[in-house]
């Protein structure tokens, strides 16, 4: 009897410890399952944002800005130098300088390329380079023969091109100046005349130069020159006279001129 009370016990026993063990291994986490990248989740377990594809609109062309031409000349001078001259307007509301280099191209009756001739702008500050206040005219000139061989055929045509860009912050400017008392002086057949006259600062600053522009027409009006001659270091409210040259073709008879001038601090 006592046996068999014993047996009963240790199976107990038994059976209480193999629960015990069972129970004490908790409850495990599954652990996370990685998603084959080449399957995309279903839309319904919004677990997933798909990518658009990005629909691109073109920008629209931007228009080349470019100069006004208001007159032209060209000619041959006593020496058989083929020469330009042009006045080049500004249309727009803002200051502008030219892009890359502006030139002219001579064509012959075919309107075949003939010769290039590369435009040295004579606004006075930008070392040839060209710049325009907004609705400026400002004269270039150019010499398609003065370094190289003189043309052995007649052109007919010639073409200018002028891109320009935005120049808004180029250059510290005045227009606070005036010219007065100019003269323009041709001299036999050179295409070389003489320009001079007294500018005046009228500024509250020191302006390191003042550039005057000469246009020359002839009695109908026709373009004849172009000059510029510059003064330097003018005090506010000084004048100073200046002298210079400029490149154009001998009149038959009286001339006018135009004349403007800009102040620059380098």
């Amino acid at each position: 009897m006592k046996n068999a009370r014993r047996i009963a016990i240790v199976l107990l026993l038994m059976s209480i410890v193999q629960f015990a063990c069972g129970s004490s291994t908790g409850t495990e986490v599954p652990s996370q399952v990685d998603v084959n990248p080449s399957v995309e989740p279903s839309a319904e377990t919004g677990t997933a944002t798909r990518t658009a594809v990005p629909t691109i609109i073109p920008s629209p062309t931007t228009e080349r800005l470019q100069l006004e031409v208001v007159q032209s000349q060209v000619w041959t001078d006593y020496q058989g130098n083929a020469r330009v001259n042009v006045l080049f307007r500004n249309p727009y509301d803002f200051p502008v300088s030219p892009i890359l280099k502006a030139h002219a191209t001579l064509l012959n009756s075919a309107g075949e390329f003939m010769r290039d001739g590369g435009f040295y702008f004579l606004d006075g500050i930008s070392g040839g380079n060209g710049f325009f206040l907004p609705r400026e005219t400002i004269a270039a000139n150019a010499c398609f023969t003065c370094e190289e061989a003189l043309l052995t055929e007649e052109w007919a045509s010639v073409k200018f091109v002028a891109s320009i860009e935005d120049a808004t912050e180029r250059w510290k400017y005045s227009t606070e100046v005036e010219a007065s008392a100019v003269n323009v002086s041709f001299d036999g057949d050179s295409p070389i005349f003489d320009v001079t006259g007294t500018v005046t600062n009228n500024s509250g600053l020191m302006l390191q130069r003042i550039s005057v522009r000469i246009f020359v027409f002839d009695q109908d009006g026709n373009l004849v020159g172009a000059a510029e001659s510059s003064a330097w270091d003018v005090g506010a409210g000084a004048s100073v006279s200046f002298d210079g040259y400029g490149i154009g073709q001998v009149p038959d008879g009286p001339v006018t001129y135009e004349v403007t001038a800009l102040g620059v601090n380098y």
